[in-house]
Formats: structure tokens, sequence, C-alpha cells
């Protein structure tokens, strides 16, 4: 009776506890990559939690109580705003990798997803969200509280459980607030180990042996962003978004069957920019990266930027400052054109040079990514006649618009910077890819790109070789296989084989283009390529007509 009485009393409590611990693991049964089994241990462990938590406030005033509860909902109110918000865009459960993602992320791609995803409904339910539980607060009403030296041992209990939450890994894991500032803290911890250790392998010997005959003058490397394959008319897209680059099909090599490691830029960068791999992930700290290599070698780096890395804290962005030359152009908020003044000044200088360009490509919000000139594709004007797709939204057909004019505009830039290389009649090579790629709309009702929902169309990625005629008869040595399956994990090694570079730990079986090239796994993460495809067919088209029409009204889906 004594309890029911408590619980009656203090009502109001109980339901902010578990509007604050339980809403978010709630949710969780809408998510698609997490077994019921987990979302159930979650929901336990919140509700365990609560019942401390409700225990141990019965011995507060109501003053401290407010304290205690406004305590609580700021550790909470973040993190659970975020959570709630990926699970309600993406349908899945932000993972720890996804949180590191986050944690990295800047300032400008924050706004842009933002305005890309946030609708007024979500905008609302965002500020509904956080009013409920301050108006609780307030309301709660004086009333009176236990001593502790009455129930001595059940506060004990209940503060030596409270610490058995927060201090047992796999059950904090389970608590999303407290599992979300665990990976914070263990992400700052590596980063600051990570760049100690970047910084003082710096100072350590390490000889890099150029062979000058095979070495280009300039060896251009072209890193896009969140451009899939599958949206490229050079790799059999239904619309025309490569008329420049197919007039050029004749001097490209144009590879096929090419995955990032990754689905995310960050993880991507710290592999491409390294030999960090999914065996050795310790690569990243323990061996050169690539501009320390052909620092080493003699060469003149240079990076060009117009992705923002200027005062942001990410964990490739030590390998990125070892450039003996940096300029960045992110702060002009222009498409990725901007580069090629600056291009075509660094080309003109003297030395063997290697030049890396970081485009913002085709990066949400993909509207951004291009000028209006370049506007062409739209729902009611198909490209070259092409029957326009049936999606489950209209929106969805403005965003894959706006998406195949990002990769339109990409085109013209990447014709520009072969033709540019042309010009000069001096040996050189151009390589071009993506950090990883991007769904839009091309099985499912999604736009994007998550590790937690990983599909065959945000790894498949182009890669694109130029080269000139000068440097074609130079490297006569050289094997182009358009259909070798690859994975830009091993970029590093690719890249010294354009270069003429060798060191201790080079591998020629990983460099796509070399006659001892051999074919190896290839992750996406902690899958399997292959895993992936199965994954991305189990949609099948059946099942993809009938969500379609059970949450449209349309016909199918494209």
């Amino acid at each position: 009776m004594k309890i029911r009485t408590i619980l009656r009393e203090r009502k109001l409590q109980l339901f902010f506890l578990g509007y604050v611990l339980l809403l978010v693991p709630s949710l969780s049964l809408i998510a698609q990559n997490a077994p019921s089994g987990m979302i159930m241990a979650g929901i336990a462990v919140s509700l365990g939690l609560l019942t401390v938590i409700f225990i141990l406030s019965s011995f507060m005033t109501t003053p401290c109580i407010r304290i205690f509860y406004s305590f609580l909902l700021a550790l909470s109110l973040l993190p659970g705003a975020i959570c709630m918000g990926y699970l309600l865009f993406a349908k899945v459960m932000l993972s720890e990798g996804g949180m590191t993602v986050l944690f990295e992320t800047n300032v400008e791609e924050s706004k842009e997803f933002i305005s890309a995803h946030l609708s007024p409904w979500v905008t609302l339910g965002i500020a509904l969200y956080i009013l409920c539980p301050v108006v609780m607060i307030f309301r709660m009403k004086h009333m009176a509280f236990h001593r502790v030296k009455e129930h001595k041992h059940l506060f004990v209990a209940s503060v030596l459980l409270l610490c058995l939450f927060v201090a047992i890994e796999p059950v904090a894991q389970r608590i999303y607030f407290v599992d979300f500032y665990r990976v914070f803290a263990d992400y700052k911890v590596r980063s600051v180990l990570e760049e100690r250790a970047i910084r003082n392998r710096r100072q350590q010997p390490f000889e890099v042996r150029l062979d000058e005959s095979q070495a280009p003058q300039t060896l251009l490397v072209v890193m896009g962003e969140s451009l899939s394959r599958n949206h490229m008319s050079l790799y059999g897209y239904e619309r025309n978004t490569n008329p420049l680059l197919q007039a050029r099909r004749a001097s490209l090599k144009v590879y096929r069957d090419v995955v990032s490691p990754q689905v995310h830029t960050i993880p991507v960068m710290r592999s491409v920019l390294s030999f960090a791999d999914h065996a050795h992930p310790e690569y990243l700290t323990q061996r050169p990266s690539l501009f320390e290599l052909f620092n080493r070698a003699g060469y003149e780096t240079c990076l060009i930027s117009n992705q923002p890395f200027d005062n942001v804290s990410s964990s490739y962005e030590p390998l990125l400052r070892q450039a003996g030359h940096i300029v960045d152009l992110s702060k002009t908020n222009r498409p990725d054109g901007v580069i090629l003044h600056t291009l075509e000044q660094t080309l003109r200088a003297d030395g063997r040079k290697l030049i890396v360009l970081h485009l913002m490509g085709s990066h949400t919000a993909y509207k951004f990514r291009y000028p209006p000139s370049f506007e062409r594709f739209n729902g009611s004007q198909p490209a070259d006649g092409a029957a326009a797709p049936v999606l489950p939204k209209a929106a969805a057909q403005t965003t894959i618009d706006q998406y195949d004019n990002s990769v339109l505009y990409n085109d013209w830039l990447i014709a520009s910077i072969a033709d540019m290389l042309n010009r000069r009649r001096e040996p050189s090579a151009m390589i071009y890819f993506s950090d990883h790629g991007e769904e839009v709309y091309d099985f499912r009702d999604f736009a994007g790109h998550a590790s937690e929902k990983v599909s065959r169309y945000m790894c498949e990625v182009p890669l694109i070789v130029w080269m000139s005629d000068e440097y074609m008869k130079q490297r006569t040595n050289l094997v182009f296989r358009e259909d070798r399956p690859y994975s830009t994990c091993d970029l590093l090694y690719s890249l010294s084989d354009l270069a003429g570079l060798s060191y201790e730990g080079y591998d020629r079986t990983r460099s796509l283009f070399s006659p001892q090239f051999t074919v190896r796994k290839r992750f996406v993460g902690d899958l399997l390529y292959e895993s992936v495809i199965r994954n991305t067919r189990e949609y099948s088209l059946p099942d993809r007509i009938r969500k379609a029409g059970e949450t449209t009204g349309n016909e199918g889906l494209r």
C-alpha cells in the first residue's frame, strides 16, 4: 500500500524518468540494424537504471530532485536528440563508428545536412522533445522524502548499482547517453595518441627510393566525394551524366570493380592516405603515410582542398598536414571548379610534383555542388528521352536530379583537369576516385550513406586513370586491366607504383597496375563486399513495389 502511495505521489517523476531513459530505447524497435535481443536488453537495462534513480530520488528534497533531474536531462538531451533523429531519418541505431564520424563532422557539413533533411515536422518534434521534460521538472511538487539513516541499506545498494550501471562496459553500452559519452572519451584519447605517434614517426629514419626512369613529372590524385559509379553513364547509368569523359574514353582507364573500404569519408581517408587496412589498422601510425612517403622521395607535395579542414580536428587531418604546400579553398564556399586556377599555377612550378585535390564532389546537400548552368536534369525532362523513374515521393525525384547534376558537373571538372595536364606535354598521370559512394533512392526509400545500413551503392566507386602519351611511353611495364577487383584501401601501393617508389614493406601484389597484382578479400567496414551485395539483393523487386505501395500509394520504386 505504501509503495502504491509513493508511486501515485511521484508519478510525474516516474514519467520524467521514463521519458528520458526509455523513449530512445523504445524507438529502437524501428531500427533495421539491431536484433530484437539487443533492443530488449537495452530496454531492460534502462528500466533497471530508471528504478535505481527513482529510489535514489526518494531520498532528496524537491529542490534537490529538480537539480538532479536537470543534470540528468542535460546529460541525455543531446545524445537523445541525435540518436532519435538518426533513428527517424535512417531507421537504424547509431553505431560506435557513426558516433565517431559525428564527432569529427565540421560545422558547415552539419548545416548542409540539416538543411537537406530537417523538415518542419522534425523541427517541431525536436522542440517538443526538449520542452516536455523541462516543463515536467518545473511542475514537480513539494513532497516528503526518506532520510538516509532510516533506509541506509537501500540507499547504499542504490548508489552501488548506479555506479555499476556506468562502470560495467557491456551494461553501459546499453544506456544510449552513457555509451555516447564513452565513445566520445575513447575517440578523444585515441586522437591525441595518434597525432603524437604520427608526429614522432616523422622524426624516425625511413628510406624511400625513387627510380627516376619510372617517375612522372606530375602525379595528380583527385579525391572525389560521395560519387557512386552507379550514377555515371561512363559505367552504364541511363542518364548521360558523363558526356565529356565518354568523349575521351579512349584515353582513359576506367576500372569497373572498385569498392571503398568504408562508407564514410573519415575512415576512408584514414585508409587511403596511409597503409591502414582491415587487418592492420595500427599501420596508420606505424608506417609512413602518403605525403610523408613522397616528401622523403624528393617530390614537391601539394594539397589543394575544397573540403573544409582548417580548424577542424578530424582524425585524418594530421595526415593531410604533412603536405609541403596546403591551399584551402573551402572558405570561398564555391563549387569545385574554384580549384582550377590554383591547380594551373601549381602545375607551372619546377620539379617533380605530387598534387592532391580534395573535392566536395557530390556531398550532401547535392544542390550546392554545381552552378546553375549545370542544372540539366529534372523530373519533367529526363535526359536523352529516358523514362522518368517511378519513385515513392516527389521529393525523391528532385533529390536524384540534383545528385545527377552534381555528377554532370564533376564530369566537366575531371575532363578539364585532364585537358590541363595534356596541354603540358610532359610525363604525367592522374588518378581519380571517390572516397565512397552514395545511395540515392537506388533500391529503397533512402538517400545518403550510413555504415549501419550499408549497401553496394554506398561503396561502389569510380576509379579513372589518365596518362599522358609521354608517360605511357615511359612506363611500358604497367598493366591496365579494367576488370581487376580492387579496394581503394590499397591506393598507396598503386600510387607508389605509378611514382616509381620502393621502400620496406612495399607489396607489388597490391598495386592495381602491377603484373604481380593479386586479388584480395575486400572489406567494407567489417563486412566482406560479397555480403554487402547479398544484403542489397534482399530487397527484391516485389518487396520494393509492395513497400512503396503501402507507404506512399505509388506503384513502384526505382
